[in-house]
């Protein structure tokens, strides 16, 4: 189920974290996850949409695309 969020940092070494919409908790994502954009592109507090996957270290968001 596609998901919304904001971008709340980014780590030179190409990831980040998303806060979703209503949740508290972050979201861990890759830049390998994004959609149509790329990372550069990406700034602290962009909208973005997402979809959530799990892996042994948790959830974390995928087809990352800006809004």
């Amino acid at each position: 189920m596609l998901q919304k969020g904001v971008i709340v940092e980014l780590v030179d070494r190409n990831f980040g974290y998303i806060r979703r919409v209503g949740i508290e908790d972050q979201l861990f994502f890759h830049a390998d996850a994004l959609k149509s954009l790329t990372f550069k592109e990406l700034k602290k507090g962009d909208k973005v949409t997402f979809d959530v996957t799990e892996s042994k270290k948790g959830p974390y968001a995928v087809n990352v695309s800006r809004v």
